[in-house]
């Protein structure tokens, strides 16, 4: 409680300890990593000043993906280091700088030490290391650099140089992603005796660098005659906010220029604003936003302007993390980058409760007071609670208010029917709300219809509308929401860049009169809310009149009638029934013509057929070849992790390409551009063995290896203007999908659906909206009779 450096995993270590026997040796390795941590805790509380400090030559801020030479030196405190000792080189598990190395000194990312006692020699050595500064699912083995010859005694220094270039390598190779607490961990033995004790760690602030894309923020829907502004931010390479000259940007709403700011000057800021825009006019407007040189182009959300709006689209991140849990960065770095970045309109910080002790509670608690402006920018209080599949799953939980109320941790409900228990307990049941995920997956067995109104269904790690699916029918009356899971403090608005993950984040889209605390606590409850995969789209849909999220006496009139009013051209929207797609409809389908665009989709299911977390990313990789045509064009808008996946056009073949892409339950693409096309094109794509990654620990089933395939798709052999491949992998089905489309079809679509099947009470809704470039939304299901659970 008074702030002080703690071990980082003893929180969780104290966590597994409730759950895991401890005569197995996951259960041992606990209780030896708990003894550890004690002996650390008593050597400080015994003799304070017995552990030395440590200090950096510079402060940054660094540029993302930049090479730089930092050192950080420890000085010995009155406890020596002895021959035997020293000090292991931790590395953050999310963090994406240079892998540092000892071999090489005229290689990049050279580590080196050295002593102010001339007489101290060190050799190289390894040591184990397991949690968030070695390897997050078990030990790993870390560089270590043992003391030799001599003792180093108080006042007496080490020092560690990340990317010495004295030998001609270029430094250090910065993270890609910007942080304002970006960690170089570190442990130091004293006593040779492999007790290594935490330091506290050295964070450095990481900026952006030139900006090479823009993204303009604006609200969803606003009033005829209304004034509002719209964020403009510029972004590297990275999706960080672009740092250096900006240029001046042309600015157009819907194709023509915008008076009276029909240029945006260049300046320095990342971020500026178009203030006092206004429209006189009802309607549907976007902006777009383009350099001199036409090479940095963006646009923003749509703007839905109407006469008397009675309420509100508000945007907002339910999940993401920081450095208090195994992330990266400060809740105020967090708070910031949601309120001024990604310009959501509501945000929580949920971090994980097995790495979260009571005094980070409390700065949670104190985020609230600090952030939060009514009508502004709201901020929720909320912790994850975190347990494996086998005991409940992830839930994060939320509180309407947080003074006087109690965050129930994993260490005190280790059993999800324990959580709610004490959640009902010690607070009241209308102030709190709770939102499992299927990352490792909320059981969705069990639900308390009381604060338990919500379920997660998109995030980082995946797609997972099976997940709500679950709920639904298990009888739960449960809405939709997207959300994130970032890690490095970019909540509402991330990047792919670490962790290893496939697709951006989600968001929730609150419908709501206000802005306020209340308001858009009382629309989350009453699930009055919609999912996206992070794109902003508008849904607008009503059952028999009745909003999203509601349940209506029986009736055998049904009739559900929508708008959505997309980022992009919208492909298919469909209405799922009690778990069934009913109806569906494709819009952007395109007759085959000579000069025309396809969509070649790549599918995996996430799906799991008992108790599991979800499966893991189907990694596709390979080449595709078009005969009969030539190939103009190739764009990939679905691929979102420029580590893991990308295309090229093979340099021995203008009409061939070669690709790698990762799916987790949604379609990435490549969208082709033909010339010539005719019913004797044929397009041969050819697959390599793969095997799923990314499962969470502990899995029912196990990663499948999936072996080679090749796939020839005839344009003869078009049905309404697509085909379809199907594999089996287990008992899942994946799916390769050629489509003919018009990349400029229309993203405002008004739809209808009458259900004129077999009615029955209890019946659930909800609507899927899919856009050509991949992006999804969701609707929260409406219900026709039947009754609730109680």
């Amino acid at each position: 409680m008074a702030g002080g450096h703690l071990p980082v995993n003893l929180p969780a270590l104290m966590r597994n300890a409730l759950s895991i026997a401890p005569d197995r040796p996951a259960g041992l390795r606990v209780l030896w990593g708990i003894d550890t941590n004690t002996r650390e805790l008593t050597l400080k509380d015994e003799h304070p000043r017995a552990v030395g400090s440590l200090s950096s030559n510079i402060a940054g801020p660094f540029t993302a993906g930049s090479w730089q030479t930092i050192e950080i030196t420890y000085t010995v405190g009155k406890m020596s280091v002895e021959p035997g000792g020293g000090i292991l080189i931790g590395r953050h598990f999310m963090s994406t700088h240079g892998r540092l190395q000892r071999d090489n000194p005229k290689g990049d990312n050279y580590l080196t030490v050295r002593s102010s006692n001339p007489k101290a020699r060190f050799a190289d050595a390894k040591a184990p290391m397991s949690g968030m500064h070695g390897n997050f699912r078990g030990a790993q083995q870390m560089m270590v650099f043992r003391l030799e010859k001599v003792p180093l005694t108080e006042g007496e220094t080490i020092t560690l140089t990340y990317g010495d270039t004295s030998g001609g390598g270029r430094g250090f190779f910065m993270q890609t992603f910007s942080n304002d607490a970006f960690p170089l961990p570190l442990y130091i033995d004293l006593k040779g005796k492999g007790l290594f004790l935490s330091l506290p760690i050295q964070t450095y602030r990481v900026v952006g660098t030139n900006a090479t894309a823009v993204h303009g923020f604006a609200p969803s829907i606003v009033k005829v005659g209304e004034t509002f502004d719209i964020s403009v931010r510029s972004e590297d390479r990275y999706y960080n906010r672009a740092t250096g000259k900006i240029p001046a940007y042309d600015v157009t709403v819907n194709g023509a220029p915008y008076e009276p700011s029909a240029i945006m000057p260049a300046g320095t800021a990342g971020i500026s604003h178009l203030t006092d825009v206004r429209f006189d006019t009802p309607g549907i407007y976007r902006f777009s936003f383009q350099s001199g040189d036409g090479q940095i182009r963006g646009k923003s959300n749509p703007i839905w302007v109407k006469e008397n709006p009675d309420r509100r689209i508000y945007w907002g991140e339910t999940h993401g993390h920081s450095g208090f849990a195994e992330g990266q960065g400060t809740p105020d770095g967090y708070f910031q980058f949601g309120r001024d970045d990604a310009r959501l309109d509501f945000l929580t910080l949920s971090e994980h409760d097995i790495w979260l002790d009571d005094y980070e509670w409390q700065v949670l608690k104190d985020a609230v007071g600090k952030y939060n402006v009514e009508n502004q920018f709201i901020v929720i209080a909320g912790y994850e609670w975190t347990v494996k599949r086998q005991f409940g799953g992830h839930h994060n939980v939320f509180f309407r208010h947080p003074e006087n109320r109690k965050r129930v941790s994993s260490h005190r409900a280790p059993f999800l029917t324990e959580l709610y228990r004490k959640l009902y307990m010690e607070n009241d049941p209308e102030d709190v709300l709770i939102i499992p995920h299927a990352h490792q997956a909320g059981d969705w067995r069990i639900n308390d219809p009381g604060m338990e109104r919500l379920v997660e269904i998109m995030s980082m790690h995946g797609t997972f509308e099976w997940f709500g699916k679950r709920y639904l029918l298990n009888g739960a009356q449960v809405g939709f929401v997207g959300a994130s899971d970032d890690h490095i403090g970019h909540p509402g608005y991330t990047s792919t860049l670490a962790g290893g993950l496939a697709q951006r984040g989600g968001l929730a889209g609150v419908i709501a009169r206000k802005k306020t605390t209340d308001d858009i606590f009382d629309a989350l409850r009453t699930r009055l809310v919609y999912a996206t995969s992070g794109s902003r789209i508008i849904l607008d849909v009503k059952l028999n009149g009745a909003d999203m999220g509601t349940r209506q006496p029986h009736t055998q009139n049904r009739v559900l009638r929508g708008k959505a009013i997309g980022t992009g051209p919208i492909d298919t929207i469909a209405v799922v029934k009690n778990g069934r797609d009913v109806w569906s409809k494709r819009y952007a389908s395109a007759p085959l013509k000579d000069h025309s665009f396809y969509h070649v989709g790549f599918e995996s299911n996430s799906e799991v057929f008992e108790r599991d977390n979800p499966r893991g990313y189907r990694v596709w990789s390979g080449s595709l070849e078009v005969k009969g045509a030539q190939l103009v064009s190739v764009v990939a808008p679905g691929f979102q992790n420029p580590y893991s996946e990308g295309f090229s056009l093979d340099p021995d073949s203008k009409n061939r390409i070669l690709f790698t892409t990762r799916t987790r339950g949604r379609i990435n693409a490549l969208l082709l551009e033909l010339d010539g096309a005719s019913v004797d094109t044929r397009i041969t794509v050819s697959l390599e063995a793969s095997r799923e990654q990314g499962k969470s620990p502990t899995p029912v089933l196990r990663a499948a290896k999936i072996p080679a395939a090749e796939v020839v798709f005839a344009f003869s052999d078009l049905v309404d203007n697509r085909m379809r491949h199907e594999f089996r992998v287990g008992r899942s089905t994946d799916r390769l999908v050629l489509s003919v489309v018009d990349p400029q079809s229309p993203m405002t679509r008004d739809f209808e659906f009458v259900d004129t099947g077999d009615l029955k009470q209890g019946d659930n809704y909800y609507v899927r909206v899919r856009q050509l470039d991949g992006a999804l939304a969701w609707s929260s299901p409406f219900w026709v009779g039947g009754e609730p659970r109680r």
